[in-house]
């Protein structure tokens, strides 16, 4: 993520380099937005809110208001915000002085300052609320406070934050400090005032402030955010001349800051520039300079040349011709992304198509941004797609908001394949470009409440598709419609063409109905569109969209089902016009953020834009980064506890401070080692102490004895989650993962959260905190797994007098060092041994340059360590040829080295059950790496280009009975039943036309590898010909593994059918798990083979979660 950098420039280094006298000289004053934000709740009282207004008035009379100076807007806020005027409304000073005075206070419990934020950024800020951020002006806001919110306040700090708005903060007594400074520009830009009778006292230094961000004395730049990891790339940056000296300035430092992010140098990211009016010339060349300091000092002699025309195709042509070679430093041939950003002001004298599709040929991805007189039209001709045109008023907003260009920059990939001419056919060259796979379905309101619009509605949803990849192997498209009943038009496999989609959402007419049960059409929904047997891919961990459009409220309950739908791995966008209120679309949408409402139908055309990013990128789960800091060589921990503080536990609570007391007794505690802190949490969190309240084990100890509880009639934990994220774990209140100390999160609670614990959950774990989850009586024990690092850090237990079961197991994890944490945290979850067997036939020969870049990108993208994935790659045609096995290489580097240098073996035919055969004896042993014994995932993945001469079905099933996970991927002439006999299910086959085409899948069964597989390798591996084993299958029988249990007992057939069965020979038992273990027979229940079949022939799956391996293990050594 972005930095904000705080850049305070003194007085006394302006007067020494005699600029002061000129600052006062100067006749016009500085622009600047103010935005004031005043606390009117109960906190503040009818009684004092006179002075908070007074102090408004003060800071307000010793300001330059005035239309061209400084604007002012102002809003209250208790339970809602309420906007009093706006920076528009007024041109004058006394005008705003007038509306300070005449303020009503509104009263109120609540003070949900994060609406109120999350207001300010949506409605005063913008350009039709007077907001001058386009022009360059600074926007600042001041958030007056009496105390802590009573709603979460990160969504709208982190939005005034991206927006670049200076936020000042003045905190009225203790509770509202530690907030304000958390959504404030930096911490010292927060004043506190003891109470209000003494908040005038402040008006001064908040005086100071709003002059100096005025007069930019204090500036904040927003650093580009890093980009280590980014690939190879060759990046032209096309500029129009005549912009003027403005603009080319702004231009000039968006290269600047972006260049000074990227890894630049030869054999990384190089830069060329390039200007253009009416004839274009070369500024910098691809291969000018390797270094950041050299390409930054050219930048800087780069100047505008005046000119009221533009040749737009001439300069195209140019950087093909002139910059995209060899000669001067383009790495195209050795198929490094090629990146073109064409930036002009004008609209093009010539013609842009031709040179805009010699590009494209070429294998160039353009992308285009335009301002003032630019045609979106013209540049949505040169760009390669829709999604890389940026249309901006100013291009200063390119340093304000640097990510949305910045992003595609460095991330798309533009590898040409080249597949070698045959028989004298044409060169056939593709462009693979960032991929959007999506199930996308519409929901759409067929009721009165649509009526006569039903138009506007149809452009919308047609519009969205246009803009989308349509087809059965990216992006597929439901419909249906609802008023009281559902009305389905076609399922996500009805259509397989966008035109066939787009005729078929053109005959849509509206059912009709007086009323709308939005709730029982979202049911309806999931447990009908959402399904493998009508196209859904969710089991393939594609992402499911949903996007409901409506008018008018619903008769029905909808935010429980709207939950129900998140929980199923649903992402919902609410869009709405008209009667639906914009809190109800907030209310369905997975988050808040993806609701859009519009008061008339006809402006949902507004829509498209902002709606088109989030629905092809928003995941529903967010993964934890690659690239860990390293560890702290001490025992440093942050230790942070998240307890039910609830009416519910008050029984109980006792057992709760037994419980941390126990967890914390065995630890280092101490200001420079073990840190702890203890928050209660109902509707709301209530801090007990902070990571940097308490310096010794027994002042900790004491203040746990002395908890007492706060009290609450229900649960808010997510809310909790996210306070414990941006406030206890924060460096303000000692926490020190800036110091790269492992921080840990206790969460412990008796019932279930009202509000939803995913989000602020995978947030906490991106930021590298590692949450247990402890549930009691009526926790959801879904909850508890969603908050933990992993499932297997979530404990379940009846009673809270069972507590004792789980203490001991924590602060065995907690105490753990650093290394041996590491591996615990990564144990099982990412560990993978990959083979790859490849056709290296003369058949192959062509497609070697798609199967080596196809093998690359599964390389780059696993994490291969030898202690997490290891690779193994094999041709073959008559016999097989190790190239590497799974322990010959322990780096990524060199297992890419080693690719990158494969050669094709050559042979005429193929004998590829001889090479399966040759993969299980040679290649998934011990002695070769594989880690099957240890439980690790076994994974082949077979390429083959035509039939085999040999039988390939008994050595694929023999693959198949040792747990190994195979994939077969056919090109060309490959025998489809030889595939489907080497996949170990129908989804693990794939048959392809072309080599060019593995690029295509290659996401696909990388995001399968990453994922969490649905059926473990044996942990056990039976020697036969022992002469007598007693033998315990223990079968996770979860959730989870619903779709697959079956495949799981058919592997258990298959062993028990190869074992000599008998009261004293083999003898087996067999165990099904979830949440508690299950004995389905005994070691002594049955005497024969058949037997023992036909039990397991007849296993119904248990279900349930959570998954307690270490409960059924405990079970099973107990009972046996």
């Amino acid at each position: 993520m972005g930095k904000s950098r705080l850049l305070l420039y003194a007085l006394w280094g302006v007067m020494v380099f005699g600029l002061f006298q000129k600052l006062e000289a100067q006749d016009a004053p500085e622009p600047a937005d103010l935005v004031l934000l005043i606390d009117g709740s109960e906190s503040v009282g009818a009684a004092n809110f006179p002075l908070i207004s007074d102090l408004a008035v003060r800071v307000i009379e010793g300001l330059a208001v005035g239309r061209d100076a400084i604007r002012v807007a102002l809003m209250l806020y208790g339970a809602d915000p309420d906007i009093k005027f706006y920076l528009n409304s007024f041109d004058n000073k006394e005008s705003v002085l007038s509306a300070i005075r005449g303020l009503e206070y509104p009263g109120g419990y609540e003070a949900n300052l994060g609406a109120a934020l999350e207001e300010v950024a949506d409605s005063l800020l913008g350009q039709d609320a007077g907001g001058r951020a386009e022009e360059g002006v600074p926007q600042v806001l001041v958030v007056i406070s009496a105390r802590e919110s009573t709603d979460d306040v990160s969504e709208g700090g982190r939005a005034l934050k991206q927006a670049s708005v200076y936020t000042f903060g003045i905190a009225v007594g203790d509770s509202a400090t530690a907030q304000l400074e958390a959504i404030a520009t930096d911490k010292s830009f927060v004043l506190s005032a003891p109470d209000v009778r003494t908040v005038a006292s402040e008006g001064d230094q908040i005086l100071q402030y709003i002059n100096g961000v005025a007069q930019r004395s204090i500036v904040v730049e927003n650093e580009f955010p890093e980009a280590l990891a980014v690939g190879k790339r060759d990046i032209v940056f096309l500029i129009d001349s005549s912009m003027g000296s403005i603009l080319i300035n702004a231009v000039r430092e968006f290269i600047k800051r972006f260049i000074d992010t990227m890894p630049i140098g030869s054999d990384q990211v190089q830069v060329g520039v390039a200007m253009f009016s009416t004839t274009p010339r070369m500024e910098i060349n691809l291969n000018s300079f390797s270094t950041k300091e050299s390409l930054t000092s050219a930048l800087a002699k780069i100047k505008p040349r005046p000119s009221n025309e533009v040749n737009i195709g001439a300069a195209l042509d140019f950087v093909r011709t002139n910059m995209l070679t060899a000669e001067s430093g383009s790495r195209i041939k050795d198929q490094v992304p090629q990146l073109v950003l064409l930036l002009t002001s004008k609209k093009s004298k010539d013609s842009v198509q031709q040179p805009a599709d010699a590009l494209r040929n070429m294998g160039v991805l353009t992308l285009a941004a335009g301002s003032k007189a630019a045609d979106k039209d013209e540049l949505g001709q040169i760009a390669f797609d829709e999604s890389v045109v940026f249309m901006l008023k100013d291009f200063r907003a390119m340093v304000r908001n640097p990510k949305v260009i910045i992003s595609p920059l460095s991330t798309l990939s533009g590898i040409v394949v080249t597949e070698d001419p045959t028989e004298g056919t044409v060169d056939v060259t593709t462009v693979h470009t960032q991929r959007v796979v999506r199930d996308i379905v519409f929901l759409v309101d067929g009721s009165n409440y649509i009526g006569n619009n039903l138009q506007p509605v149809l452009n919308f949803i047609t519009e969205v598709v246009k803009r989308l990849d349509v087809r059965p192997e990216r992006v597929r498209i439901g419909l249906m419609q609802f008023a009281e009943t559902q009305k389905t038009e076609f399922y996500l496999n009805t259509y397989n063409t966008k035109q066939d989609v787009l005729s078929a959402i053109a005959r849509l007419s509206l059912m009709g109905g007086r009323a709308l049960n939005t709730g029982a059409a979202l049911q309806y929904a999931l447990e009908n569109h959402f399904q493998p047997s009508v196209g859904s891919r969710k089991r393939e961990r594609i992402q499911q969209v949903l996007v409901l459009i409506t008018g008018g409220p619903s008769e029905d309950e909808v935010k429980r089902i709207a939950d129900k739908v998140a929980l199923g791995g649903v992402l919902t966008f609410a869009v709405g016009a008209g009667q639906v209120e914009e809190r109800f679309l907030k209310t369905v949408a997975f988050v808040e953020n993806l609701a859009y409402y519009r008061r008339n139908f006809v402006d949902l055309s507004s829509v498209v834009g902002e709606i088109m990013t989030p629905l092809v990128t928003v995941e529903g789960e967010t993964t934890e980064p690659d690239l860990e800091p390293p560890s702290p060589s001490g025992g440093e921990r942050d230790v942070a506890f998240l307890i039910d503080g609830s009416d519910d536990v008050r029984s109980d609570f006792p057992y709760i401070r037994d419980f941390i007391s126990k967890v914390i007794e065995p630890l280092d505690i101490g200001f420079n080692k073990v840190r702890v802190s203890v928050v209660q949490h109902s509707e709301r969190p209530s801090p007990n102490f902070y990571l940097n309240t308490y310096q010794s084990k027994d002042e900790v100890l004491r203040a746990v004895s002395g908890l007492s509880l706060a009290g609450g009639r229900s649960l808010n934990t997510g809310v909790a989650l996210t306070f414990m994220k941006n406030t206890i774990l924060s460096p303000a209140n000692g926490g020190r993962a800036g110091e790269n100390v492992p921080q840990f999160l206790i969460v412990l609670t008796g019932g279930r959260s009202r509000d939803s614990v995913k989000e602020p959950a995978v947030a906490l774990k991106t930021e590298g905190v590692v949450p247990f989850g402890v549930g009691v009586k009526n926790a959801d024990p879904k909850q508890i797994e969603a908050i933990s690092h992993n499932p297997s850090f979530a404990f379940n237990v009846k009673e809270f007098s069972q507590l004792h079961t789980v203490h001991e197991r924590l602060k065995n994890y907690v105490n753990l060092p650093n290394p041996e944490l590491k591996d615990f945290l990564e144990k099982g979850i990412n560990k993978r041994d990959i083979v790859f067997l490849l056709d290296g036939s003369d058949d192959a020969k062509n497609g070697l340059l798609a199967i080596r870049e196809f093998i690359r990108r599964m390389a780059e993208d696993l994490d291969i360590d030898q202690d997490i994935v290891r690779v193994a790659v094999i041709q073959y045609s008559e016999d097989a040829l190790t190239h590497f096995l799974l322990n010959t290489y322990s780096s990524k580097k060199a297992v890419i080295y080693a690719i990158n240098g494969l050669r094709a073996k050559g042979g005429r035919n193929l004998n590829t059950g001889a090479a399966l055969q040759y993969v299980r004896d040679n290649v998934f042993t011990a002695a070769s790496g594989s880690r099957h014994q240890l439980g690790v995932p076994q994974l082949l993945i077979v390429m083959t280009a035509r039939g085999s001469i040999d039988d390939v079905a008994g050595p694929a099933e023999d693959l198949k009975n040792i747990g190994v996970l195979s994939f077969a991927i056919g090109i060309k002439n490959a025998v489809e039943a030889e595939l489907q006999s080497i996949a170990f299910s129908p989804r693990f086959h794939f048959n392809l036309p072309a080599f060019a085409e593995l690029l295509n899948i290659q996401p696909d069964i990388l995001s399968f590898i990453k994922s969490k597989m649905g059926i473990e390798p044996p942990t056990i591996i039976v020697e036969l010909d022992a002469a007598q084993r007693d033998i315990v299958f223990i079968l996770d029988g979860s959730d989870d593994t619903r779709d697959t249990f079956k495949q799981m007992c058919q592997f258990v057939q298959r062993v028990v059918d190869k074992l000599n069965i008998g009261p004293s020979k083999d003898r087996v038992s067999v165990v099904q798990y979830s949440r508690e273990p299950q004995v389905h027979f005994y070691l002594n229940t049955h005497a024969t083979n058949q037997d023992i079949l036909n039990s397991i022939e007849s296993l119904k799956h248990q279900g349930g979660s959570p998954l307690n391996t270490g409960r059924a293990l405990d079970y099973t050594k107990r009972t046996y």
